[in-house]
């Protein structure tokens, strides 16, 4: 049991890191396809992706210890690290080598995301699609567990669930970049431009016109002195020794008296009465 022990924890966990590896996959397409809603979420469900690929890398390193310390296998460290290397089965240990370098990619570019440009980041991190296909290869044909039933229906099913989530996220994705083609019916030809009407005046309350002021009529004075003639140039204005005009209150003028009526004509006398 002791000569074994190392063997038996290389098979657990090289079979622990490939579940980890999938369900990493899961949950990072569940969320990426809004199959589980982001708003409300825990935040540390949102942060379930991270973790199961931080035990995913956990797991595959020690698997790769115990594989390097087990004395049944005999792997050195160039037989890990190094694809077709290996003395058993080199194709089917190379296809977990791949994986294995693929995931470090994927991690590591995960931790400094923040520091790389979005575009190449998102570029390095579709490395996870091939790193689940090479872990299931590899573990079907390097694994003395490959016969099992369980081991099977497990990796079948993962296998399934990643097939699905990836063929549902591709199709949302094409729909969603799709422009969106007009309605035949309701739109006309591509040329047509249809002028947007106009709105109804709305009438508004305005105030009645205002007449003109009547011209103000040429005062009195001004009309007599252009009809009366032409005044001698040296009589004396006529005001020039009037005294000024006092300011203040003006006093009361009394009334004027009717005129007296005209006294009766006499007859005149003859002056040859007298003589006579």
């Amino acid at each position: 049991m002791t000569s074994q022990l190392w063997w038996w924890v290389a098979r657990s966990s090289g079979m622990v890191a490939g579940v980890l590896i999938a369900l990493t996959l899961v949950w990072g397409l569940l969320l990426t396809t809004k199959v589980i809603p982001r708003k409300g979420m825990p935040a540390w469900l949102t942060d379930m992706h991270r973790m199961l690929g931080g035990l995913s890398v956990v797991f595959l390193g020690l698997h790769l210890v115990a594989l390097f310390l087990d004395s049944y296998a005999h792997f050195a460290w160039r037989e890990l690290f190094v694809p077709f290397q290996s003395a058993y089965r080199a194709g089917a240990v190379a296809w977990g080598i791949g994986a294995f370098w693929m995931l470090l990619v994927v991690e590591g570019t995960s931790l400094l995301q923040r520091r790389m440009p979005r575009k190449v980041w998102r570029g390095l991190h579709f490395l996870s699609y091939p790193v689940a296909v090479m872990v299931a290869i590899h573990a079907m044909t390097a694994g003395t567990d490959s016969g099992n039933p369980v081991f099977r229906i497990v990796t079948f099913g993962l296998m399934a669930v990643l097939t699905a989530l990836t063929a549902y996220r591709f199709l949302s994705t094409r729909r969603t970049a799709a422009p969106r083609t007009p309605n035949r019916r309701t739109s006309g030809p591509p040329s047509a431009t249809v002028p947007a009407p106009m709105a109804a005046p709305v009438p508004t309350a305005t105030a009645a016109p205002v007449p003109p002021p009547a011209p103000a009529p040429a005062p009195a004075a001004a009309a007599s002195a252009a009809a009366a003639p032409p005044a001698d140039m040296f009589a004396a204005p006529a005001d020039m020794f009037a005294p000024p005009p006092r300011t203040g209150a003006a006093r009361p003028t009394a009334p004027s008296q009717p005129p007296a009526p005209p006294r009766p004509a006499t007859p005149a006398s003859d002056p040859y009465s007298e003589v006579r």
